[in-house]
């Protein structure tokens, strides 16, 4: 799996817990600390986000971080 690859995982993996937990992407932005546009480029697999930042969102969804890489 290439870095592309990877980011768009990640991505569609947030989004699918995002909204598993009823949350938008405004809710889950404020509650970590971040603009809803940079969580809609890390959902579509544009941004490239620290392992802190990952952490943060894995936190309030209540997932381990492993979760996040998995295809």
């Amino acid at each position: 799996m290439n870095a592309d690859d990877l980011l768009e995982t990640i991505g569609l993996q947030i989004r699918r817990h995002r909204k598993a937990c009823g949350l938008s992407q405004e809710e889950l932005a404020t509650r970590c600390g971040m603009f809803r546009t940079y969580l809609s480029r890390i959902e579509g697999g544009t941004a490239n986000p620290t392992v802190r930042v990952l952490q943060s969102l894995a936190s309030v969804l209540e997932i381990d971080v492993a979760v996040l890489f998995r295809a």
